[in-house]
């Protein structure tokens, strides 16, 4: 199939996105006919990530594409070769610009590493934790740009505890509360390693009524390590201590080397006497499809209300 009709197709398979958010993958790999080719939409800035060297010579022709088929003010070109991240910009201008996502309004850079700012392939998991936030107090680990802190305080909650070890990203998320009109308290924002924090909660009985844990695959800080597969179960074990009766957790991964089935049996080594009441297995938005069939669009996640 021609390219530019592949490309029309998938644009045309997200329309109804339109009414919640301005920002999206357009494309996703083989689950739209383009194995190894990612677009994300941000607004009018366009990301292309090319995963694949049979996409690098057709880089200019995709860009062209795209421009004639929507307004572009901005767009990039990454490059992913193993670890190395080769980047090209063919359409220039501001890499910063504003998106809305569900009436909440972020500010993401393109020109910033790999991740701008926002993971879009969580907006509907966003939503859906909020929205049981209302009068409870949340603790947001790992929480990059403190996207699912802002959607808390959005939804009504009380009380949110952000944590992440990177202060630059946790100032790009008090930048996102400013800009929707919410006040800015330091205490909501801990630079610290999370597993750290949650330990020191036990030993404090701070307790909170959600937990949310979306950690990376693997991180470095002050000489320890965190390794997804090997440490879930400890950190989940730990994080149920200090979840309080009745309370939810929202626990997410996006390694491609733990399924739902996988990480359901790492929450039931981790019960201790804790009882589950409903358990739901979530993944990635609407606009991913063929998820969870390629490493590079891959989640898996469970919203998990106990007794």
């Amino acid at each position: 199939m021609e390219l530019r009709t592949l490309l029309n197709k998938a644009i045309e398979r997200r329309h109804s996105l339109a009414a919640i958010t301005n920002c999206l993958r357009l494309v996703n790999g083989k689950g739209d006919g383009c194995d190894g080719l990612l677009i994300d939409r941000y607004h009018q800035h366009v990301q292309v990530q090319v995963l694949h060297e049979r996409w690098s010579k057709r880089v200019d022709e995709i860009a062209q594409i795209l421009i004639s088929m929507m307004p572009v003010d901005y767009l990039i070109v990454k490059s992913r070769q193993g670890l190395d991240l080769n980047v090209k910009v063919l359409k220039q201008g501001d890499p910063k610009t504003i998106v809305e996502e569900n009436g909440l309004k972020f500010e993401v850079d393109l020109n910033d590493g790999l991740n701008c700012g926002l993971f879009l392939d969580m907006r509907e998991n966003r939503r859906m934790v909020a929205a049981a936030c209302k009068t409870k107090k949340v603790f947001n680990g790992f929480a990059y740009t403190c996207s699912f802190g802002l959607y808390a305080r959005h939804y009504g909650a009380t009380e949110v505890i952000n944590t992440d070890i990177s202060k630059r990203t946790l100032k790009k998320a008090e930048d996102n509360y400013r800009l929707n009109g919410f006040e800015v308290s330091k205490d909501e924002f801990v630079t610290t390693d999370t597993m750290a924090y949650l330990n020191r909660a036990v030993k404090k009985e701070n307790f909170f009524d959600i937990i949310i844990l979306d950690p990376p695959s693997f991180s470095r800080h002050e000489g320890k390590t965190f390794q997804v597969k090997r440490d879930m179960p400890v950190l989940i074990r730990t994080a149920l201590e200090v979840l309080r009766p009745k309370g939810r957790l929202f626990v997410s991964t996006n390694y491609s080397e733990i399924s739902h089935a996988q990480l359901e049996e790492m929450l039931a080594k981790s019960l201790n006497t804790r009882r589950v009441e409903k358990l739901e297995r979530v993944g990635q938005d609407q606009d991913f499809p063929g998820s969870n069939s390629f490493k590079e669009s891959y989640l898996s996640g469970l919203w998990v209300k106990f007794l």
